[in-house]
Order: C-alpha cells, then sequence, then structure tokens
C-alpha cells in the first residue's frame, strides 16, 4: 500500500514539474503579450474516456475577464448550432501564463452507442468545432470579444461507441427485445411498369416514406440545405407538350404541398424538348432558381436520365438508345443553397392542374436517397425484354405505312378524276383531238376496273372522296370504324371476321381512337381465329390511351387496379388512366352530344326493367310522346329529360329535349322551368339567352323547385362576383333540400375562402360538404375526394391510393363512350340478336365494367359458349371479384359461380361462402345448395350460424338429423323467393325424414313384413 502512494506522489511531482517549465516557457515566449489564449493539444478523437484539454490564458486587467469553452455541433434534429459541452473560468491580470485542465464530458448520444431501454439515440455525427473566447469582462456578449480560436475535433464513429451501462453476466436478460434497426430502403422504385402520360394534367402521385431510425432522421435534416440525392428514369416522348395546351412547359416531375407551393426539385420540358430544373432556396420560395439544358431529348426514342444533386451543384446524363455511349451532359452550379425535403409535399409524375405532363412514357423511375451517383455508377441498359409492346404502338408501323402510301394514292386517282371532269366542261381550240382519250382518263378507268374486281378497300376510300364524304386521314379512319360498327351489328360474327378485323387495323393506321379497344376485344378473347394474346391487347390499349381512346384508358386502369394479364398491382396508376377518363366522363355529362347514350346498370337477368325501357320505337315512347304532344306536363318534362341524358333506351337528342324542356315550361311546370333556363344558361340545344334562362330558373323556383337555386347560385359567384348572394342560395338550398349540388358549391365556397362574412379558407368543413355530395352522387365532388385521397396532405384525411382510384373509377365508369356500347348490347340483346350483344358486352368487360362481366357471362353461360370461354372464370367469378361481399351483388352469379365451384371440386370453402352471400341476398336457394354439400361431405358445424340454425346435442351427433333441420328450416323461409325454395326443400325433407325413418326402425320393418309373410303362407297352406 505505500509503495502504491509513493508511486502517486512520484507521478504528480512529475506532472507538476513537467507543466512547470511549460509554463516557464510560454512565459519567456509570451512576455510581451497582453491577452492570451490557446489549447496547448487537442486529442485525435474526443470521447467521455478521461479526455482533458490543456488550456493556455493570460489576462492583463485586474477586473475579471470571462472565458469560454465550447465544443459544437452544426445542426441536430431540432437545433442548430448546438453545444455539445461547455465550460467557463475567470482571469484577472498576471505576468505569467496560467494552465488549466478541462475534463471533456460530451452529450451522451455523441459518446455512447444507442440503448432501446433508456431510450438513447446515438447521433451519426462525427466532426464538431471547438471555440475559445476570451470576453472583456465577466458577460458573454458578442460585441465584447477579444479573441476567439476555432478548432476542428472528431468523435468517435458511431459502431465504435461504447455502450454507456455496464451490463451483467447475461446482457440478453436485460434486454427485453433485441437493439437492431430495421432495413430502411434507400432506392425507392416509383414507376416499375411503362406510364402513360397524354399531355393531361394529372400525374401518377408518390411520397417518400419517412425514416425510422433516428441517426437517419437526423441526418436528413442535417443536409435540408445541402441535399445529396439521385433520380434515374427511363423516358418516351411522343411529344414535348400537347398541341391542345398553351403553356410553355410541360411536367416530367414536380413536387407541391397540398396548398401547391413548388417544391424541390422539379423537371420540365420546353417545347423545344430541353429540360428545365427548378429549385428552391427555401420553403415558400415562389420563384426559385431555373436552369435548363442546351440539348434537346431526341423524340420516339428511349433514353435514360440520371438527375443528380450534390449540395449545390446539380448534374444531368442523357443517354439515348441511337448514341448510348455520347451522353449528354449539363452541370449547374448554384450561388445559393438548395432546400429540399423529400418527406414533406407530395411527388407528381406528370401533370397537375398547374403545369400538363408531356406525351409519352416513363418506362421505369427509382430515386436514390441520401446519395449522389457517378457516371460510373449509373445502371447501363434498360430491359425492354418485360415491355415487349412499347416499341410497337407507334403509327410508324410498315402495315400503317402501307395503308398510307394507299391513301396517298387514292388521292392522286381522285385528283386525276377531277381533272378529268373539268376536261369534259372545258372547249378546246382544237377540237379534233377530243378524239382521243387523254392518258390520265385511261389510268382512272383501269384503276377502278382493277380494285372494284378485287373488292379492295382503296376503291371505297376513292369513292368516298370522289363523293367528298372525306376530306383526311381522320375522316377515313371515321368510316372505317363506322363499317367495321355496322358489320358486327350484323349479327353474323363468322362472315364478316376477316373484315372487321382488316377494317379495324386500317382505322387505327388512319388515327382512329376507338379502334384500339374494338380490335384488342379479338385479340383478348381469341375470336375470329385469333390466338389469344393479351400482350397484343396491351399494345392495343396504350396506342388507343395515348390517343385518348375512353375504353383503352379505363382497360389500363382497370389491370392496375386489379393486377390483372401481368399487369402489376398499383392504386396509383389506376388513379392516372382513371382520372383522365373520369374528366372526360364529367365534360361528357356537362356537355353532352345528341347520338350518345347514358350508362345504365340494366342485368340481363331483370326481365322486368328491360321490359319497362322506353325504346325510340317501342309502344310506351309513342305513348309517352303523344302525351306530351296532348299538352301533358309531366310527360314533357320526362321526355325532355329522357332525351337530354339519353336514358331508358332513348338516344339522346339535345334539341328535341329542349324543344319539350320548352313546352312544359310554358305550362309552368318547374322542373321543364329549371331544364329550359339551364339550356338557355349553356347555349345547349338553343341559342343562348343568360337573360331570359335567369327568369325561367327563378319562376322554378317560384313554383316549389327549390333545388333551382343551385343555378341562380352559380350565376352570382361565377358571372356577378357577389358571393354573399351566391352563399345565400346554396345555404337555403342545402339547410331546405339537401341538395347534393348545392353542397358541392358550398364546400367550393369554403375551399376558396369566398364564405361570407368570415372569407377564410377552411378545409375541414369544405370536406364535410364534399364528403356528404360524393356519396350521393355529385360527380364533381366524386373527382374531389378521389383527387385528395390520392394525392393526400389533406388536413382532414390521409392518402389513400385505393380510395382515390374508386372514386375517379366510378366518374369514368359512367362515361357516355362506355353507355353508348352498352346500349348496343342492349337493344341487340332485345332484338335477339346474341353474338351482337356478347361482342359489344365483351367491349365494356375489357374495359373493367361490372355490368359488362355479368351479362356476357349470363350470355355466355345461357348460349353455350363455353367451347371459346370459361364462362365463371373469365367473367362471373371476375363480376364477383369487382363486388366483394357487396349485398347488391346478382344472386344468377353467385349460384353459378358457387355450383361451378361445387361441381368441379376445386374450391369448396369458396362455394361455401357463395352460398351464404347468395342465402344473404334472400335467395334460399343458397341454403338449399349448402344442405346438399352436407349430404356430400361433412361441414364444420359453425357454417349454420350464419342461417340462424343452431342444434341441440342429439341433433349435432347425428347427420340425418341435422339435415332434417335444415331442410325444415328451408321450408319455413319467408322471402321473395321462398315460394320457389318450398317445393324442393319439402321433397328433400320428405326424402330425409323416410331415410331416418328406415334407420330408426328397420328391425322393426323386418319382422313385420316376415309376420305378413308366414301368416300369409301359413292361410295358403290351409
Amino acid at each position: 500500500m505505500k509503495m502504491v502512494i509513493h508511486a502517486i506522489h512520484m507521478f504528480i511531482c512529475c506532472f507538476y514539474l513537467a507543466n512547470s517549465q511549460i509554463s516557464k516557457e510560454y512565459d519567456r515566449i509570451l512576455a510581451n503579450e497582453l491577452d492570451y489564449i490557446d489549447v496547448k493539444s487537442i486529442p485525435a478523437v474526443l470521447h467521455n474516456d478521461n479526455v482533458y484539454l490543456t488550456i493556455l490564458y493570460k489576462c492583463s486587467l485586474f477586473t475579471r475577464r470571462r472565458i469560454s469553452l465550447a465544443i459544437r455541433i452544426e445542426r441536430n434534429l431540432y437545433r442548430y448550432n448546438f453545444a455539445v459541452f461547455r465550460r467557463h473560468w475567470f482571469c484577472q491580470k498576471s505576468t505569467r501564463v496560467q494552465t488549466r485542465y478541462i475534463h471533456v464530458k460530451l452529450h451522451r448520444s455523441l459518446a455512447y452507442a444507442s440503448d432501446s431501454q433508456i431510450n438513447l439515440q446515438s447521433w451519426p455525427i462525427e466532426h464538431g468545432q471547438l471555440y475559445l473566447t476570451m470576453y472583456q469582462n465577466e458577460h458573454e456578449k458578442e460585441n465584447e470579444i477579444i479573441k476567439t480560436l476555432q478548432y476542428k475535433v472528431k468523435f468517435l464513429p458511431v459502431h465504435e461507441r461504447p455502450n454507456i451501462r455496464s451490463f451483467r453476466w447475461s446482457p440478453p436478460m436485460n434486454r427485453r427485445t433485441e437493439g437492431v434497426c430495421q432495413t430502411e430502403p434507400e432506392i425507392i422504385r416509383t414507376v416499375n411498369y411503362p406510364l402513360l402520360l397524354t399531355g393531361g394534367v394529372y400525374g401518377k402521385h408518390f411520397v417518400l416514406p419517412a425514416y425510422k431510425e433516428y441517426s437517419l432522421r437526423l441526418e436528413q435534416h442535417t443536409r435540408v440545405t445541402r441535399p445529396k440525392f439521385s433520380i434515374l428514369f427511363w423516358i418516351f416522348i411522343e411529344d414535348y407538350c400537347a398541341s391542345d395546351v398553351s403553356t410553355m412547359h410541360c411536367a416530367i416531375l414536380q413536387h407541391l404541398t397540398f396548398n401547391n407551393t413548388h417544391l424541390s426539385p422539379e423537371l420540365f420540358l420546353n417545347r423545344e424538348g430541353q429540360i428545365t430544373v427548378a429549385m428552391f432556396g427555401y420553403l415558400h420560395d415562389l420563384y426559385g432558381i431555373g436552369a435548363r439544358t442546351f440539348a434537346a431529348i431526341p423524340k420516339k426514342e428511349w433514353c435514360r436520365i440520371a438527375f443528380i444533386v450534390n449540395e449545390y451543384s446539380w448534374t444531368i446524363h442523357i443517354n439515348c438508345a441511337s448514341n448510348w455511349n455520347q451522353p449528354i451532359v449539363a452541370t449547374y452550379n448554384a450561388p445559393n443553397y438548395f432546400y429540399s425535403y423529400d418527406e414533406l409535399g407530395t411527388f407528381v409524375i406528370g401533370g397537375t392542374d398547374i403545369v400538363p405532363s408531356f406525351r409519352g412514357f416513363i418506362g421505369q423511375m427509382d430515386v436514390y436517397r441520401r446519395v449522389a451517383l457517378t457516371y460510373e455508377q449509373l445502371p447501363k441498359r434498360f430491359d425492354l425484354s418485360s415491355m415487349p409492346f412499347v416499341p410497337s404502338i407507334l403509327q410508324d408501323s410498315p402495315q400503317c405505312q402501307r395503308h398510307m402510301r394507299s391513301f396517298k394514292q387514292c388521292l392522286e386517282q381522285y385528283d386525276l378524276f377531277s381533272a378529268r371532269l373539268q376536261d369534259k366542261l372545258t372547249c378546246t381550240a382544237q377540237p379534233y383531238r377530243l378524239k382521243t382519250t387523254p392518258q390520265h382518263c385511261l389510268l382512272v378507268r383501269t384503276w377502278k376496273k382493277q380494285m372494284m374486281s378485287t373488292n379492295d378497300v382503296r376503291y371505297r376510300t376513292f369513292r368516298a372522296l370522289r363523293r367528298q364524304q372525306v376530306n383526311s386521314t381522320t375522316d377515313v379512319g371515321n368510316k372505317l370504324y363506322e363499317l367495321a360498327v355496322k358489320l358486327l351489328e350484323s349479327d353474323n360474327l363468322d362472315l364478316v371476321c376477316d373484315r372487321v378485323i382488316a377494317w379495324s387495323e386500317q382505322a387505327i393506321c388512319y388515327g382512329h381512337p376507338a379502334a384500339h379497344s374494338l380490335l384488342a376485344v379479338f385479340h383478348q378473347f381469341g375470336l375470329c381465329g385469333l390466338k389469344r394474346n393479351s400482350t397484343r391487347a396491351l399494345e392495343l390499349f396504350f396506342s388507343g390511351a395515348l390517343r385518348h381512346d375512353r375504353l383503352s384508358l379505363l382497360a389500363l386502369g382497370h389491370r392496375h387496379l386489379y393486377g390483372l394479364d401481368n399487369v402489376p398491382k398499383d392504386y396509383d396508376a389506376a388513379y392516372v388512366y382513371y382520372r383522365e377518363m373520369a374528366l372526360k366522363a364529367k365534360n361528357e355529362f356537362y356537355s353532352p352530344k345528341s347520338g350518345e347514350a347514358a350508362m345504365e346498370y340494366i342485368r340481363l337477368t331483370d326481365d322486368k326493367l328491360i321490359g319497362e325501357l322506353t325504346f325510340d320505337k317501342s309502344d310506351s315512347f309513342y305513348w309517352l310522346k303523344q302525351q306530351a304532344i296532348r299538352g301533358v306536363a309531366s310527360a314533357q318534362n320526362r321526355l325532355g329529360e329522357l332525351m337530354y341524358a339519353g336514358s331508358n333506351g332513348l338516344t339522346r337528342n339535345i334539341q328535341a329535349a329542349v324543344e319539350y324542356f320548352r313546352l312544359g315550361a310554358a305550362q309552368h311546370d318547374p322542373n321543364s322551368h329549371f331544364g329550359y333556363g339551364l339550356a338557355l344558361l349553356n347555349g345547349q340545344g338553343t341559342k343562348k339567352n343568360v337573360t331570359e334562362a335567369i327568369r325561367q330558373i327563378e319562376q322554378a323556383v317560384e313554383h316549389g323547385y327549390l333545388g333551382a337555386q343551385v343555378a341562380l347560385g352559380f350565376h352570382a359567384y361565377e358571372i356577378e362576383k357577389n358571393y354573399t348572394k351566391a352563399a345565400y342560395y346554396w345555404q337555403n338550398c342545402f339547410d331546405k333540400t339537401y341538395d347534393i349540388h348545392c353542397a358541392h358549391n358550398l364546400g367550393v365556397m369554403w375551399t376558396a375562402g369566398h364564405y361570407p362574412p368570415q372569407y377564410v379558407a377552411d378545409h375541414a368543413r369544405a370536406w364535410g360538404y364534399f364528403s356528404f355530395a360524393a356519396q350521393r352522387g355529385q360527380i364533381d365532388s366524386k373527382l374531389v375526394v378521389s383527387y385528395h385521397n390520392a394525392r393526400g396532405g389533406h388536413p382532414v384525411i390521409i392518402r389513400d391510393p385505393w380510395l382515390g382510384a374508386i372514386w375517379s373509377r366510378h366518374v369514368a365508369q359512367d362515361s357516355s363512350g362506355l353507355g353508348t356500347i352498352v346500349r348496343r348490347a342492349l337493344e341487340a340483346y332485345r332484338d335477339r340478336r346474341w353474338q351482337t350483344a356478347f361482342l359489344f358486352y365483351l367491349q365494356a368487360v375489357i374495359a373493367g365494367n361490372e355490368l359488362g362481366y355479368f351479362n356476357a357471362g349470363y350470355l355466355c353461360k345461357e348460349f353455350k359458349n363455353e367451347t371459346l370461354f370459361n364462362c365463371v372464370e373469365d367473367f362471373l367469378n371476375m363480376y364477383l371479384m369487382m363486388h366483394d361481399n357487396n349485398i347488391n351483388t346478382d344472386s344468377y352469379a353467385l349460384l353459378t359461380v358457387g355450383e361451378y365451384y361445387q361441381s368441379k371440386k376445386v374450391n369448396l370453402t369458396k362455394a361455401m361462402q357463395l352460398y351464404v352471400q347468395l342465402y344473404q341476398t334472400g335467395n334460399p336457394q343458397g341454403l338449399y345448395n349448402l344442405a346438399q354439400m352436407e349430404e356430400e361431405h361433412e361441414l364444420n358445424h359453425t357454417n349454420w350460424d350464419k342461417f340462424d340454425i343452431r342444434f341441440d346435442e342429439s341433433t349435432a351427433s347425428d347427420r340425418y338429423r341435422r339435415l332434417q333441420t335444415i331442410y325444415q328450416h328451408c321450408r319455413s323461409l319467408n322471402t321473395d323467393k321462398s315460394d320457389e325454395s318450398y317445393i324442393p326443400c319439402t321433397l328433400a325433407y320428405l326424402r330425409i325424414s323416410a331415410i331416418i325413418f328406415y334407420q330408426e326402425h328397420f328391425k322393426l320393418l323386418v319382422t313385420i313384413i316376415l309376420l305378413f309373410i308366414t301368416t300369409f303362407l301359413f292361410f295358403y297352406a290351409v
């Protein structure tokens, strides 16, 4: 013990002598310095394991001066310039340099490893600054600093830091969970399947997930003004901007907050094909820092674009397929920092209401978080094998070029024909020359004979040109499509197959949008001898959607929504296509065109509803028309409504509908007043007259139709800009009638901050109105609800891409384009043209329409088309999947699919579920079929609880007693279809009762029979 004390004493003495020598040496060197501070030595790495700093200082005045030592880090999650260690002391006048030893104790988040048990998060910071400062007096004021020194210091790396606690011999006993960080994705693939953008105001939304690990969140916040990230995507440009938009730029990628504040980064294309990059210096920067590339991206070829941000600069690398080894490189060094926080707001690939998208494809997009890639790290090639349809969607194919040359030839022949007619009408100075036929006349005559003999479509084109029925390739495409549809209506597909396919292909080449989806039906289902080819159908869907074909847009959205035909399930991508189609359906709703029809959900099993339809040539239509001619106001209004909407079997006729509204308004029918007023206000079917329109709508209100106030409020809001008057009309209308249009308009006012007297935007109150109206069918509110669910960021709801797609789908499926096709199918069914009806319903099937699936399945099953189709798997099962246990599911589909699964024995569990659902719709057939299954296979007793059937102990153990109880319950049901089920259930009950009687009284029966035989033989022998 004495030896240890002696050793310590010797160490202290040596340490004191050494420091005394150091102080004397500094005294000699700094004898003339008045005020002095310095750090003698700084360890290579700071930690909490007995680290001391040696501070040398000297003061020149007797008044006390403050000396402060601080170790700071630049930034942590919540604070800037955060001090992790502080010490201060005071000094007075001294002729010698004084020494002070500071024991460093860092913040525990910098010194120790993370420990979940005590909620300790280790900061991933390895660098800091040491500040040594002398002040004029005792106060710490920046304007009284005499000297300050700054040194860079290092901390232990995170993986080398020790634990703050000392564990026992059995550390697992101290930990309830393993302290293992979960893997968090750093590469986010936002597009994994070709995304079609048509130049509209819609795009695919995505948000980047928030980091869960504290250290990653800390680093992310640290790099908000010094961001590092990379965005890689493959792009195919059909057009830089759509021809019908007036903007100078079209969007590739946008980053926006809920209130449409722009965030970094954003990428645009100008009309010359140059990329414009927009970065912003702070959160509410209205202008940002914009720069564009000198070179343009070529059209109609795949290019890989890498956008890389590395703190204060960004770089773009563009590699295209034609010149892969000669990339286009653009670099920009910003004069100021960028503000980029990828968890804020929503990213949009494509267009928004602010900037529309370009026309083309995004093949794949990856976001690399916290990484600025180098050119060598970029992927080299894009695998097109998984997307064979992309290169073949263009009209530049050899087949289409041949058809375009054909049209050019027809046009040349038409010019020759016109020249011949001109020669016939022109007198020449040398009449003897007319004895010989001009050369061009011979050419036309020979060409006509050749085309007529081969039934070539070019002669039809020439004849249409001659009769001035067509003037361009678009007119030719329209004519060919109309001819193909007429052939389909002939109900003789076997004879017209070749012509329908050929004319549809030519119509596609001539630019007709709807021909794509018509031809896709034949490839999707293998009609007319073609093989089933869903890939070729996808090609046609993409090419049709690029040209705004309505069924093609619905088809792509449907495949993304349910993951069909090897298309990945992607609700955000489904929303893009449904959104475009929904906006088209909205325009069709507010600006209807004559000749189209409304979408009506009429199942072919509903004979009563089909019988009540008012077709153009039906007796009910003529009766209603006669009533209207005789002046019955209700008939005039009813006929006007049907013709305006094109519903209940009638073809849309706007002019006739307006005339019936006018006749009804003359008799002061309130609904007719309103209909006629709207027509005058919008100029639909009549000349626009705002004054007369307002008078008619006011009369509708006066005669009791309070819902007409929606139009008065609209005029006050949009035309007069009188928000008080508009709010009065809409609020009064909603309070008294709960009109959905008034509810929507109130939501618009609260969103825009126009509701008096507050004039403050209230998104929560607006959402209440929008939600109320959307659930009751208001088309604009449906679109608003869809938009906010897809985009997110709303103060009331959270982002739900599935709901966004579903709400847009509800609007898109009510399109007049789809309604017209379903009407053709229904008329064909009425006229007993089964093939035609089936083909038109197949068009509705590819569009993902549940009515199309049901009616096509019904026709397939009833008319024995099962040699070409699996009626259950192809149609009815998909119909049930789309309904997903909905109470409105048709019982025919439930019964047919259930019996299919039961007979094939492929999925008995699913069959039981369908029978239960069938019973819950009020059809006893579900209970009867499930009892039949019980006879073949013993089922779980819990299944019968859903039918309110309970078994006692004696019955539960006896299979036939259970069946007797079930059939007895079936006999006693009281539903709409119980009359149909009574006899089958009674016969089954008697059969099971007989079996029970036979089993229980078998011995008695045998004894009686033997006794009877013995008695008979005895008397016979006697």
